[in-house]
């Protein structure tokens, strides 16, 4: 079994990102150490459904809120142990192997900032930044939880062809919003504004709520049939 099939059959969706394809950028956001290796195995794992599901109930209901925000974190610590595997199996091939985990940051790497997982993702092709700057992909939306493991293993063949954004005119987490932090441009560095993010769920944590809220998460049609069904029919 090579390094991929076996990352494939701990994942639910993983990809090969080639780091000198965008070094100059890197270094210059993250500093040298972020490309010490020409490639990163970016892994996604699924965040549970039906707590998922339960998101729109979370915010007259602080259990429910509560649970999801505890799945948040316990979805870090999951996809943490899934990367220390394909970690410890490529070491084992004779290779080099760094996990950057969830917080984007490893005691083996000098890094200016905690390393943004969804950038790897994002060059490894997986799927694409929506309108609420979550990464996206056409299986699972953005109901993933991302990390990384940079390694010196060859995996140019597994590089993918780039993924265009399928937000399309698509509005239902720009109208969903509660804090009015995401408007309908297809650039997501102009269409998510972190700061009325913030300041909505501050708000949430003042007024003696979980500081938890996922709209943006639950309501995008990747990943979620029903409202696929409605963004399907209003396209109709």
């Amino acid at each position: 079994m090579d390094i991929m099939q076996y990352t494939e059959n701990l994942t639910d969706i993983c990809g090969v990102a080639h780091l000198m394809e965008d070094k100059e950028r890197l270094i210059e956001t993250y500093g040298d150490d972020i490309c010490k290796y020409p490639y990163a195995i970016v892994v996604g794992h699924l965040m549970d459904h039906d707590i998922i599901e339960s998101i729109p109930l979370s915010y007259n209901d602080d259990k429910i809120a509560q649970d999801y925000l505890d799945e948040y974190f316990n979805s870090h610590q999951r996809a943490a142990k899934i990367a220390d595997k394909i970690a410890d199996f490529i070491k084992k091939q004779g290779f080099d192997a760094i996990v950057l985990d969830v917080s984007g940051d490893s005691d083996e790497v000098n890094l200016k900032m905690p390393f943004s997982n969804k950038a790897s993702a994002n060059i490894a092709h997986i799927g694409w930044l929506g309108k609420n700057n979550l990464m996206t992909t056409k299986e699972f939306g953005p109901r993933l939880t991302w990390v990384t493991i940079l390694t010196n293993a060859d995996l140019k063949d597994y590089i993918k062809d780039e993924q265009d954004s399928l937000c399309g005119d698509c509005k239902l987490c720009v109208n969903a919003c509660p804090g009015n932090a995401i408007c309908d441009d297809p650039d997501p560095r102009k269409s998510y504004d972190p700061v009325a993010c913030g300041e909505y769920l501050k708000q949430r944590r003042d007024d003696g709520h979980p500081v938890a809220c996922g709209m943006c998460l639950y309501i995008c049609p990747y990943g979620n049939e029903k409202t696929a069904k409605l963004r399907s029919n209003a396209e109709n």
